[in-house]
C-alpha cells in the first residue's frame, strides 16, 4: 500500500488498514489532515468521517476527496461534536476510530477516553502516536532507529508532511502513554516502534457501552 505522500505517519498506515474489521460500517479519523488517511479507509468502511479542528486542514481533505462519496470532513472539536446541539459524532456508534500523530494534540488520556465512548461494542482504535524518550533505552531504540528512517526517506522519495499540518510536542514519554492506555484501555496492545512513534490498537468489549 502507498501513498501520495511518505511521511512517519503515513508508514505506519497499511498497518492500520490490516486492523479495520470486517463490515466496518463508520469510521472515524481523528485530526484527518488532509484526508490521506481517510481515503484509504473509504475504500474498506461504508462511510468515513474526518475530523480536523484546522480549517486549512478540513479544506485541502474536501479538495483531495471530491471524488470518495462515502468519505466527509468535519472542522469540530473532537470532545464537543456529540449530543443534541453538536449530534456529528454520535456515542456508542464508530466500528473503527483511528488517530494518527494527534492524541499529543489532544491530552492523550482525554484522547483515549473520547474514544472508547465513540466507539461501538466490538468497535476497534488504532493511534500512532509520539512520545518523548524517559529513559535510557528508549535513547538507545531511538538511536539505533537513526539508519532506518533515513534509509525508508530515501526509498519513499523524502519526508514530506502536508502543508500546515499544526505541530505539538508529546505530552507523555513512552512509558506514560503505555501505562495511561492499559488503564483506560484494558487488555490493549501497546508497543514502542521505529520512527519516533508507538502503535496502540484495542478493540471495546462487547458488552461494554458508552
Amino acid at each position: 500500500m502507498t501513498t501520495s505522500h511518505w511521511n512517519p505517519n503515513a508508514h505506519y498506515h497499511p498497518e492500520i488498514l490490516g486492523f479495520v474489521p470486517e463490515n466496518c460500517r463508520e469510521a472515524l479519523d481523528v485530526g484527518c489532515g488532509d484526508g490521506e488517511l481517510a481515503r484509504l479507509l473509504a475504500a474498506r468502511s461504508g462511510r468515513v468521517t474526518g475530523i480536523d479542528l484546522s480549517a486549512e486542514m478540513v479544506e485541502s481533505a474536501r479538495a483531495r476527496s471530491e471524488d470518495v462519496d462515502n468519505a466527509r470532513f468535519l472542522e469540530a472539536d473532537f470532545f464537543e461534536a456529540s449530543g443534541t446541539e453538536l449530534p456529528e459524532l454520535p456515542l456508542g456508534h464508530y466500528d473503527l476510530i483511528t488517530m494518527v500523530a494527534v492524541a499529543h494534540h489532544l491530552g492523550t488520556e482525554r484522547a483515549l477516553n473520547r474514544s472508547a465512548e465513540l466507539l461501538a461494542p466490538g468497535g476497534r482504535l488504532a493511534v500512532i502516536g509520539l512520545a518523548d524518550p524517559g529513559s535510557v533505552l528508549d535513547l538507545l531504540h531511538l538511536a539505533v532507529a537513526v539508519p532506518s528512517v533515513k534509509a525508508l526517506g530515501r526509498r519513499r522519495g523524502g519526508r514530506h508532511a502536508p502543508e500546515k499540518m499544526p505541530v505539538a510536542d508529546p505530552d507523555t514519554t513512552f512509558r506514560e502513554a503505555r501505562d495511561i492506555a492499559h488503564r483506560v484501555l484494558p487488555g490493549s496492545r501497546f508497543r514502542r516502534r521505529l520512527l519516533w512513534r508507538y502503535t496502540l490498537l484495542w478493540e471495546k468489549p462487547r458488552d461494554v457501552r458508552a
